[in-house]
């Protein structure tokens, strides 16, 4: 009963990270008026929430195999909702920087942590409960937008949906705080499988070529959804146009994320992840190459269609492999995600002011062949230790590398 309240309450978490995550972006160019401050100055806001998830998820896990989980997650609960009422409570642009900081820690713990419960509680079918976990977090980025644009439309502030949203984090702390612990006792030599120390887990083959995947998927979808917009506005497209892609880029990530649910488990994570790599390494040129709205939509939706299954896959396989350090094996393959996120969209932008944007994304899709060539040889060794596709036998013949 315990195990099934916490892969609700961790389904209901993710859920909000992904409505809240959303909250920033519309309601900016209100705080940039409040707050009195120019474009520059504003974009500091995301080196700040992005350099407090960034540690959040670094050390998260690592914590969270020491300290236990619930501890870890009432401090995050508690911080998102203080942080969140602070930043609409003060005056102060350099203070509502700080609290973005402290949110994008407590927002890296929260993270890691509820991949990790739901890595822990769903037994064999992991690899459909980290997809369905990661499909609900798209709902919520589909949601999100059109809440806080009613909020905004109508005329109620930008702060008031900052308020809302430390409700909701004040609101699922008290539910947290009325589960018992999700920690249990580690399953590996119950499983027959032979557990691989922590201090070598990142030399491992199969663990390095799932970092590679974590690194490459965030880098080349946050690319692609971070400057769409702006290269659509280039080719003199409507502002309509290009808004509406992030909207059909997350349809697609959360449509693939609960298809990849219903199959990973069955076809084996490897085969899972090489025809998501395939996919996207396929479809990603129709969003960046072509100037008919109909093939860039396509393109674009297709893209997050077969990114989708990534890392939720990657997430699952790497946790199956190394079962006695889930909250360190989550963290590592989260700040992987996060350093591609952080790297490669920047790269992107250097590239497209000096050669323009098909010249820069084209540095996304350049390492979506390197992506490939992993996901081919995470099924090649999968296929060469077992001949089999299936993960449990995966888990048990890589684990005795």
């Amino acid at each position: 009963m315990n195990k099934r309240l916490w892969l609700t309450a961790s389904y209901v978490g993710y859920f909000l990270i992904g409505l809240i995550s959303v909250v920033l972006s519309p309601s900016l160019p209100f705080m940039i008026k409040d707050f009195s401050i120019s474009l520059g100055t504003a974009g500091a806001v995301f080196t700040a929430q992005a350099g407090g998830l960034f540690f959040g998820v670094l050390i998260g896990g690592i914590l969270a195999d020491i300290l236990g989980k619930k501890p870890l997650i009432v401090l995050g609960c508690l911080v998102l909702g203080l942080t969140m009422a602070a930043i609409a409570a003060t005056s102060s642009w350099y203070l509502a920087l700080l609290f973005f900081v402290l949110n994008g820690i407590a927002g890296g713990f929260l993270n890691t942590l509820l991949n990790i419960i739901v890595v822990e509680v769903s037994g064999t079918r992991q690899g459909a409960a980290m997809n369905a976990l990661h499909g609900i977090y798209g709902l919520g980025s589909l949601i999100g937008p059109v809440a806080v644009g009613l909020v905004l439309t109508w005329q109620f502030g930008w702060r008031l949906a900052f308020y809302g949203s430390a409700v909701l984090w004040i609101l699922y702390l008290l539910f947290v705080l009325s589960l018992s612990s999700p920690d249990t006792e580690k399953k590996a030599a119950a499983a027959g499988i032979k557990e691989i120390p922590v201090r070598s887990f990142l030399f491992h083959p199969v663990f390095l070529l799932l970092f590679l995947v974590s690194f490459i998927y965030n880098g080349s979808a946050t690319s692609l959804v971070g400057w769409i917009n702006t290269h659509l506005n280039e080719m003199q497209f409507s502002a309509i146009l290009g808004s509406s892609m992030v909207t059909i880029f997350y349809i697609g990530l959360t449509l693939g994320r609960f298809l990849c649910g219903y199959f990973s488990d069955r076809v084996g994570f490897s085969l899972t992840i090489l025809v998501c790599s395939l996919g996207s390494l396929l479809f990603y040129p129709l969003g960046i190459y072509f100037s008919q709205p109909v093939l860039i939509s396509i393109g674009v939706f297709l893209s997050g269609f077969f990114f989708s299954g990534l890392f939720p896959t990657a997430l699952a396989y790497a946790n199956r492999l190394f079962p006695s350090s889930t909250g360190t094996i989550t963290g590592t393959l989260s700040t992987a995600m996060s350093l591609g996120a952080m790297i490669i969209p920047w790269l992107v932008g250097l590239l497209a002011d000096g050669a323009g944007f098909q010249a820069g994304l084209s540095l996304g899709y350049a390492l979506l062949f390197i992506l490939a060539a992993a996901a081919i040889r995470l099924y090649v060794l999968e296929k060469k230790k077992t001949g089999s596709s299936i993960p449990q036998e995966t888990v048990r013949s890589l684990s005795e590398q």
